[in-house]
């Protein structure tokens, strides 16, 4: 199968029939990073795999993260030594896998009166840190007294900062990266499909699970897939599929949600990333390009986890954080230019105190052969895949080919280095002349699509040349996204493709209009479908720009 048809939305059907017509050893519910990691090493170790998504790739927690694969120095603070270990290794083989979407920057930790850091243990704990996490020489730690912290920042309260360390952290694309997991694992042979829920299990005579009913979101249609293994990678959600199966007993999710909200990097010009200490919460401020977004609180979540909203009192308590940070900005809530909210699931057990919530992914098996993973961390996903593989191992008493997966360079990522990336940049630059695009342009474009990006200004290029310079770019941002990225909503491609709904909510209105029209034609949308879309949006618009009171 070639990478054009398998990942591309017009190629549903073919996608549907194959996943009906094959038997699978593998059949994994879920798309975001868990289940797409699992789908790509599974089929990368030579196992016939697919994955089933209800909705789009990442459109759960992996789209709504703090956007930052860490190196794990947060767990230092619980001696946690080995998750620090594997973390900073980790972040090095995704860096390396998917240059277009992780790049280093630097990480300002200031030290403040009255929190739990101090110049010793900050010293201590970020020398810890870098052996443990094998940071690369030139990204090892730098320690700066008050005077130096305050000419680097000069934002902060000079009243309780009393230092700094700085240290590499790595941010990200979630949801592209999430993505490009997904459709390099298409692009290796695994049958992969979003818009595709799951609603009962299959079993055999002894009462173990051997398919799926899935039920096609696009056409409505109902259709089975049949596999040796299923594995629930459902996220915040896994507890939903699992009751499909049976009673949920034993181990259970409890969901904690995550706020972030964006300003103008005018409104809040910091220097450089910051993490820092409020009455023991940790808070990252991360500028990106002219934004800057702040997060994130996290407390227990009980509401719908299909439509998570901000909280007014959540944005109040950051903006207090702000300003006890940076006493000289006067932000308030009409700054905050776009947010989003996420839940993320930690594993209780009955019996316990809900103080003793597992941080860490686990696995686990039903009676009836369903195997769960939950828990987990962006950076890890490679990892869990990998123990779910062997997992897998353990249960038919057999060795399945190694991981190859460190070793894998995303879709978009046929880059070596950060310096063969950009003179990419600059060829396709040189060679898309006609289409007047600037050089931070064509970089930004970089910076999303890697080496597909090529493929994203021919496609830009086949639209009228008399077209307005703006709404063509955007007309061919979108139909290559339908074509190889499998985007079949207006949120798919506002939201996780291109992360407009987050940082660019001005274009997302400006362009409304154009690109449903131009998304209907594509997707042989009728008016209803075609109304109905950018009803969505202007939900999702709203949503993020207004907070709901308690």
């Amino acid at each position: 199968m070639t990478s054009n048809t398998s990942f591309s939305t017009l190629n549903r059907q073919q996608t549907i029939k194959q996943m009906e017509q094959e038997n699978f050893d593998l059949i994994v519910i879920g798309g975001g990073i868990t289940g797409s990691g699992i789908a790509l090493d599974a089929i990368t170790r030579g196992l016939k795999v697919a994955l089933v998504e209800r909705h789009d790739f990442a459109s759960g927690t992996s789209s709504r993260s703090g956007k930052l694969i860490h190196g794990g120095l947060k767990y230092l603070q619980n001696f946690d030594f080995p998750v620090v270990k594997e973390t900073g290794s980790e972040r090095e083989i995704v860096y390396n896998n998917a240059l277009h979407l992780v790049y280093p920057i630097k990480m300002n930790f200031p030290l403040i009166k009255k929190e739990s850091y101090n110049l010793v243990t900050l010293k201590a704990g970020l020398t810890l840190y870098d052996r443990l996490a094998g940071v690369k020489k030139e990204e090892r730690h730098t320690i700066y007294n008050k005077k130096r912290t305050l000419q680097n920042e000069p934002l902060f309260n000079e009243k309780t900062v009393k230092g700094s360390g700085e240290y590499v952290e790595y941010r990200t694309d979630d949801s592209r990266l999430t993505m490009e997991v997904a459709k390099t694992a298409a692009e290796k042979g695994a049958v992969v499909l979003n818009y595709a829920e799951m609603t009962e299990f299959l079993k055999d005579e002894n009462n173990k699970v051997k398919g799926i009913v899935v039920k096609d979101h696009v056409k409505g249609n109902i259709f089975t897939a049949y596999a040796k293994h299923i594995i629930n990678a459902a996220g915040p959600w896994v507890d939903v599929v699992r009751r499909k199966d049976r009673p949920v007993s034993g181990k259970y999710m409890i969901l904690a949600k995550g706020i972030h909200i964006v300003f103008d990097h005018n409104s809040l010009p910091v220097k450089s990333s910051i993490y820092f200490q409020h009455k023991g919460r940790m808070i990252a401020v991360i500028p990106v390009g002219n934004r800057t977004y702040v997060g994130s609180t996290e407390s227990r979540y009980y509401g719908d986890m299909d439509d998570i909203h901000v909280k007014l009192s959540e944005v109040h308590y950051l903006l207090g954080c702000l300003k006890d940070m940076f006493p000289s900005l006067d932000l308030s809530v009409d700054d905050v230019v776009s947010s989003w909210a996420g839940i993320r699931p930690l594993i209780g057990e009955d019996g316990n105190n809900p103080s003793e919530l597992s941080r860490h992914d686990e696995i686990f098996e039903s009676d009836s052969g369903l195997v769960t993973i939950a828990g987990g961390k962006l950076t890890g996903y490679r990892k869990m895949a990998e123990r779910v593989l062997q997992y897998i191992e353990k249960k038919e008493s057999r060795l399945i080919q190694p991981t190859k997966t460190d070793k894998i360079k995303l879709s978009g990522s046929q880059f070596n280095h950060a310096g063969e990336m950009n003179s990419y940049a600059n060829r396709i630059h040189g060679y898309y002349q006609e289409l007047d695009l600037t050089e931070e342009e064509v970089n930004n474009y970089v910076m999303r699509y890697g080496s597909n990006t090529g493929k994203v200004l021919q496609t830009i290029a086949s639209y009228r040349p008399d077209m307005e310079k703006k709404q063509r770019n955007i007309l061919g941002e979108l139909k290559y996204t339908v074509e190889h990225e499998m985007v079949s909503t207006l949120s798919d491609f506002y939201d996780r493709r291109t992360s407009y709904l987050l940082f660019d909510l001005e274009k997302v209105k400006r362009t409304l209009d154009i690109v449903s029209s131009e998304a209907s034609s594509l997707l042989n949308w009728n008016n209803v479908q075609k109304e109905e879309e950018k009803r969505k949006m202007h939900y999702l618009i709203k949503k993020a720009l207004n907070f709901k009171s308690e």
